[in-house]
């Protein structure tokens, strides 16, 4: 590495990095769920998001980009290069809901030991501000980029991505894009994905009046709450994960049974625990209480929540470049007199989604049931050997001394896979390195290391310098 160039690169990072941190708290103190319900003329996912797409439109034009935007679908800030060909980053400005779990307020960031706390840090507002400052090294340094340069922020990602679908339709693939929103060194193939609902037959004379669990299906509820119409008193205490179950009575007749799991990412089940699988596990023990149909389907429900690869609902798959399937039931209602549980699988090219609706369908037929709203994806790669890919994967590896580190899989879905060609480059750590006060994204008290932002930022700027080298 040019350790003129690297001394810049730092120099610039300890000038901008207290601005760095404004802009992230800027951003994370705006809820901006995506919701179609709430749209309005030029905001189509709502207000909060469109709040937060002109604060971070304000942080691009304040760093010197010429900034514009699709009609409120997905914003963008260009630095003009010597040719019109693009290089550009994608991340997202939207967020999960908050959730239940959180030590304090989702959208103030807390500075902790060197960690920040709060709704988005990591996924994706952190990320955001970084690709920004990334490309701002131009303007500080009086570069003028080969290729033009695009940071796009985009304002659906986390619930169907039709920002960048509605992108697409009216503007041309840039040549190359990575979005910062995965972890390091760099994902080149995404698993497919497989998303359905479960619903129970009609349920008559039922007793549980209510249920909860995550707000998202790509999300592990850490927190379920089932009401039931029985009294308290009546309900025996939990056999199984007793210190992770409570009851408690709501008024004569009716309990509340709460549960707290570990929350987590649907693509990444690994040390969560499924608070609504704890609920149903305990409501399988009640004998006599719970109507036919509502037992039937908890016959179901136990299958769907047995384990986070497929295996007890038959879906189980694994190969060699996506690794194996991965399942997550995050969402459960009680209306109209159903249950319905969301199921969300991020799969490998060894099933397809018609093999996978095949085997539910016949699963849920067994316990009078049925699946609905199937969504599909196909998985998703760009080859290794591509020059960008490699540009990547060498500055990650001479920025942190990893000689070894490869690109590889994963089950989460970026953005990265609706370009034509693009890849997910960080700035993610494992959590395994993170204190135990320290939250995954999509969990409660969400974290991210400052230490892994100023070095993800220093990897962006040396990637984006590197990408000008070559022929796109």
């Amino acid at each position: 590495m040019d350790s003129t160039l690297e001394a810049r690169v730092d120099a610039y990072i300890d000038e901008v990095w207290d601005d760095v941190l404004t802009d992230i708290e800027t951003l994370v103190a705006h809820p901006s769920v995506a919701d179609e319900g709430k749209a309005a003329p030029g905001a189509p996912f709502g207000p909060e998001v469109r709040a937060a797409l002109d604060d971070a439109l304000a942080i691009a034009d304040k760093l010197g980009y010429e900034t514009g935007e699709d009609d409120g679908y997905i914003g963008w800030g260009d630095l003009a290069g010597a040719e019109d060909a693009q290089v550009a980053t994608i991340a997202h400005i939207d967020v999960v809901p908050a959730g239940p779990g959180w030590t304090g307020d989702p959208f103030t960031v807390r500075h902790r030991e060197g960690w920040l706390i709060g709704r988005g840090v990591s996924d994706d507002k952190g990320p955001a501000v970084l690709s920004l400052y990334a490309g701002a090294f131009f303007k500080h340094e009086g570069i003028t980029p080969r290729y033009t340069f695009r940071a796009l922020l985009g304002c659906d990602e986390e619930v169907g991505m039709t920002d960048v679908h509605h992108y697409l339709e009216h503007h041309a693939n840039p040549a190359f894009l990575f979005t910062p929103d995965a972890e390091f060194p760099l994902c080149n193939a995404e698993k497919g994905l497989f998303g359905a609902t479960f619903v129970s037959g009609a349920i008559e004379d039922g007793r549980i009046l209510s249920w909860t669990g995550a707000e998202a299906t790509n999300a592990i509820p850490s927190e379920s709450i089932c009401e039931v119409a029985v009294d308290a008193a009546e309900l025996p205490a939990p056999c199984a994960n007793a210190d992770r179950l409570a009851i408690e009575a709501v008024r004569p007749g009716v309990a509340r049974i709460v549960a707290h799991g570990i929350g987590g990412h649907a693509a990444m089940p690994e040390g969560s625990l499924n608070a609504v699988g704890l609920i149903v596990g305990y409501l399988r023990e009640l004998e006599g209480v719970l109507a036919p149909a509502e037992e039937r389907f908890l016959e179901l429900l136990a299958l769907i929540h047995a384990d986070t690869a497929g295996e007890a609902m038959g879906i189980a798959s694994a190969d060699e470049a996506f690794g194996p399937l991965t399942s997550n039931a995050g969402v459960i209602a009680v209306s109209d007199g159903h249950i319905t549980q969301s199921l969300d699988c991020r799969c490998p090219a060894s099933i397809t989604a018609e093999e996978i609706t095949a085997t539910l369908t016949e699963l849920a037929s067994r316990f009078g049931a049925t699946i609905t709203d199937i969504s599909t994806k196909v998985p998703f790669s760009v080859d290794v050997s591509h020059p960008a890919v490699q540009a990547l994967i060498n500055v990650y590896r001479d920025v942190t001394g990893d000689t070894d580190a490869k690109p590889f899989s994963m089950g989460g879905g970026t953005y990265a896979r609706n370009f034509a060609c693009a890849v997910s480059f960080g700035p993610e750590e494992p959590m395994a390195n993170a204190p135990a006060w320290v939250g995954p994204m999509h969990g409660p008290d969400e974290g991210a290391s400052e230490e892994a932002l100023r070095r993800a930022l220093k990897i962006y700027i040396l990637a984006l310098l590197k990408l000008q080298e070559i022929d796109l």
